[in-house]
């Protein structure tokens, strides 16, 4: 067998560990998420409708990490729909492993207009003028503030963007020039509202602990909300 066909099994396995972890924790049901990472110049991602339960080889698909201006849906095939986003990582953090969760209380805490975010406060903030442009070009722009010193160790402050950055990131008409590594730090998460988390890192393992991290931190905190 060769190298790189051992390689990519390897890879496989790791990912398929990851997301059966993240199945029992209930971060994904049955068909919900899908997970990635980067290989050189291409983008090995999940199919989409792929359940994410005991994935395998057959499960993926590989695409070019720059997207083509021409017959975009036929370079694509059957990838994830979200692929548009997974490029938009990795174009700034490459080779790393990109993971889409449905984390149940970080979306409802996306959806509660808790303390923890004070658009009006800005003196923390590492780069307030990146963030005031991005609130210029997204109003609904939010953060999680995690309560809790292992969560706040890592993530300070966590973006939540509105639905429409998916959009803007698919049709490539972002609104701003920013690209990911303006704003997060190498390993990352951030929140789209409503919808779920988009984490990575260099190792599979390592998104699935930043997920795990952005949901025990909103759990903390709407039960701090609670009383």
């Amino acid at each position: 067998m060769k190298k790189n066909s051992i390689e990519f099994d390897e890879k496989i396995l790791e990912l398929r560990r990851v997301c059966n972890i993240a199945f029992d924790k209930g971060l994904i049901d049955t068909h919900s998420g899908n997970i990635g990472m980067g290989i050189g110049d291409n983008v090995l991602i999940t199919k989409t409708g792929r359940s994410l339960i005991d994935l395998q080889s057959h499960d993926f698909t590989t695409v070019p990490l720059i997207k083509s201006k021409k017959d975009t849906k036929s370079m694509d095939g059957d990838a994830s729909s979200e692929i548009d986003i997974y490029r938009f990582i990795l174009k700034s953090f490459p080779g790393s492993a990109v993971f889409h969760s449905h984390p149940l209380n970080a979306i409802a805490l996306t959806l509660n207009p808790h303390k923890n975010s004070n658009i009006e406060n800005r003196e923390a903030e590492p780069d307030p003028c990146l963030f005031k442009s991005l609130h210029e070009k997204y109003p609904e722009l939010d953060e999680i503030v995690p309560l809790d010193f292992e969560s706040a160790y890592f993530f300070p402050k966590i973006y939540v963007f509105p639905l429409n950055l998916m959009e803007n990131i698919k049709n490539d008409d972002l609104k701003t020039t920013f690209e990911a590594k303006d704003i997060f730090k190498e390993n990352g998460v951030f929140m789209i509202k409503s919808h779920g988390s988009f984490a990575w890192g260099k190792t599979p393992l390592d998104a699935l602990r930043w997920t795990m991290v952005i949901e025990a931190s909103a759990k903390i905190i709407l039960k701090v909300l609670a009383y």
